[in-house]
């Protein structure tokens, strides 16, 4: 994998902001649109405020590790962190005609992305999801010498 970004971040809501940033920049050098930005920063927020709320129960002194990185066409961003680990059957979001605030986290996370899949334990961290999204940097590399996509 190509690396874009490797970086722990507190696990703080009030860090949320400098995340998507980073997400984001490791997002554009990656040749992303506009809009798969957007939406790829949106479900890495959601994934890390789950980690936050659900895992960690806002506690603090808890860290998380962002890596952003290209797999041949794929965008992958690896979220780890040493909380509760999350249960399968835990993870099932309300129904979207359910109207109140939150418990939208991963539904938009599943729509958001081609892949989600949570991977051993490793590299010091108890939980790690992966995040997958097929990407067409092509439009975006000829663009960026001057040339129209093609």
């Amino acid at each position: 994998m190509q690396p874009l970004l490797a970086r722990e971040f507190p696990a703080y809501t009030s860090a949320l902001t400098e995340i998507r940033a980073a997400v984001r920049e490791a997002c554009l050098r990656s040749g992303c649109d506009e809009e798969t930005i957007a939406a790829w920063v949106l479900a890495v927020n959601e994934a890390c405020m789950n980690v936050i709320q659900h895992a960690y129960h806002f506690a603090e002194g808890q860290a998380l590790r962002i890596e952003v990185g290209l797999a041949g066409d794929e965008l992958v961003t690896l979220i780890c962190d040493n909380g509760i680990p999350a249960r399968i059957e835990d993870l099932q979001p309300r129904a979207l005609d359910d109207l109140r605030p939150g418990g939208l986290g991963v539904h938009f996370i599943r729509e958001l992305t081609d892949t989600m899949a949570y991977l051993l334990p490793g590299d010091g961290w108890q939980n790690r999801l992966r995040l997958g999204k097929r990407i067409d940097t092509t439009g975006a590399a000829a663009t960026s010498q001057g040339k129209e996509p093609a």
